[in-house]
């Protein structure tokens, strides 16, 4: 695999994590579920998610913001 190769790949990959919408965007009114691993869970993706986000917003790649998917 090239490089470019790579950072293509790279950034498809960003760009799918960055995309998928976190318990936030689902519902903007979240609380945290009954169970410790519920809570785990949703921090870990919502982590994913934002890192993904904030790695794209630094190199400035437009990716599409799941606006309020739950509403």
């Amino acid at each position: 695999m090239t490089d470019e190769q790579k950072l293509t790949h790279l950034l498809k990959v960003l760009k799918s994590y960055a995309e998928q919408p976190t318990c936030y965007n689902l519902n903007p009114d979240y609380e945290y579920p009954h169970h410790n691993w519920d809570i785990f869970e949703d921090g870990s993706d919502y982590g994913e998610i934002t890192f993904a986000r904030t790695l794209l917003e630094c190199i400035e790649v437009d990716y599409e913001y799941p606006w309020n998917e739950g509403k």
